[in-house]
C-alpha cells in the first residue's frame, strides 16, 4: 500500500484481507468492536443502505459493503481523512459506485442530507472522536435519516452513557467492551 501509514484490515466478505490506510490523528474502531457490531447487524447488512458516520479511514463503511451493503456513504468532516477515505475506496477498484465519501460538518451537516432527498438508512454507524459530547444532537440529527426499520449504532465510552430516548428514538440495547460501548437505537413505535 503506501508509506508507513498504519493500516487495517477488512475482517470478512468479498474484501477480506484488503487494507486500508488510516489517516493522521484518526482512532478507528477496534477490531473486537467492529467484529461485534458486524455480528450483530449481520443478517442486515446484505441490501442495506449503511451510512458511516466520523468515518476516518472508512474501514467501517468499507466492511458493510464487503458483507453486502447494497449503497455505503461515508461522512468525516476532517479533510485529510476524506483523501484517506476516498484513496481507500479507489484502491478497492471498482467499488466507488457503491462506496461514496463526503466531508460534511458532523453532526449538523446531517441535515444537508434531509434537505437534498437522501434516501433513508438502513443501518447507521457513528464513531465520534474522543472528545466528541454533542450526542443528543447527533441523534436528533441522524433520527430523520433512518429508515422506518432501521437501526443505528453508536459508539461511545462506557463511563459516559447516552440517552435512553431521543427525538423519536429508543435505545434498545447497549454493549460493552472493556471502555468501549454501544449502544443501539430504533424508532419508537407508536
Amino acid at each position: 500500500m503506501r508509506s508507513n501509514r498504519p493500516v487495517l484490515c477488512i475482517g470478512a466478505g468479498a474484501l477480506r484481507g484488503r487494507v486500508v490506510a488510516v489517516p493522521p490523528g484518526a482512532r478507528p474502531t477496534e477490531g473486537r468492536v467492529r467484529e461485534a457490531l458486524f455480528s450483530i447487524w449481520g443478517e442486515r447488512l446484505p441490501g442495506a443502505r449503511f451510512l458511516d458516520l466520523f468515518a476516518g479511514s472508512g474501514a467501517v463503511g468499507i466492511e458493510a459493503a464487503s458483507r453486502g451493503a447494497a449503497r455505503v456513504l461515508c461522512l468525516e468532516d476532517d479533510a485529510r481523512s476524506v483523501r484517506t477515505l476516498r484513496a481507500n475506496v479507489a484502491e478497492l477498484g471498482g467499488e466507488e459506485e457503491r462506496i461514496a465519501a463526503w466531508r460534511v460538518p458532523l453532526p449538523r451537516g446531517l441535515s444537508r442530507l434531509v434537505e437534498q432527498g437522501e434516501p433513508s438508512f438502513d443501518l447507521i454507524f457513528a464513531d465520534p472522536p474522543y472528545a466528541f459530547t454533542e450526542y443528543a444532537e447527533l441523534l436528533r440529527r441522524l433520527a430523520p435519516l433512518l429508515g422506518e426499520d432501521g437501526e443505528a449504532a453508536v459508539e461511545h465510552a462506557t463511563r459516559a452513557p447516552l440517552a435512553e430516548e431521543v427525538a423519536g428514538l429508543t435505545r434498545v440495547s447497549e454493549r460493552r467492551y472493556g471502555e468501549t460501548a454501544l449502544s443501539f437505537y430504533r424508532r419508537v413505535i407508536p
